[in-house]
């Protein structure tokens, strides 16, 4: 199981994709909620800004459980890093071949002005 950080659990499944579907919809679904119940208080962040917050704060929070998961199951964590880095691959294909397709292809590490093609 993987714990965000207000408490909600999400629980593991066999089936890797239902399980990184429900912790993606369990992280945003959280994240928004806590960024909901912060907005009372007036610490200067637009509602955009604290969702952001919130879920960059889950993140890292589930990499932490992650990185002591991989200390007794490492093979375990090894197939969720690599099957995270294939669906994050796989939810930003669109955006990616889109740029690709463009007819001004940049060499890599060349910025462009106004960042077409980035993904976030």
């Amino acid at each position: 199981m993987i714990r965000l950080k207000n408490g909600y659990v999400v629980a593991y499944n066999k089936d890797f994709d239902v399980f990184f579907q429900d912790l993606l919809e369990s992280i945003v679904r959280e994240s928004r909620r806590s960024a909901e119940s912060v907005r009372s208080s007036d610490d200067g962040l637009s509602p955009n800004e604290l969702f952001l917050k919130e879920l960059m704060d889950n993140c890292i929070y589930v990499t932490h459980q992650l990185f002591d998961m991989a200390k007794t199951r490492e093979e375990f964590s090894r197939f969720m890093v690599t099957g995270f880095i294939f669906n994050s691959i796989l939810c930003s294909l669109p955006v990616l071949e889109g740029a690709s397709e463009g007819g001004d292809e940049q060499e890599a590490g060349d910025e462009s002005e106004d960042d077409e093609g980035r993904v976030h």
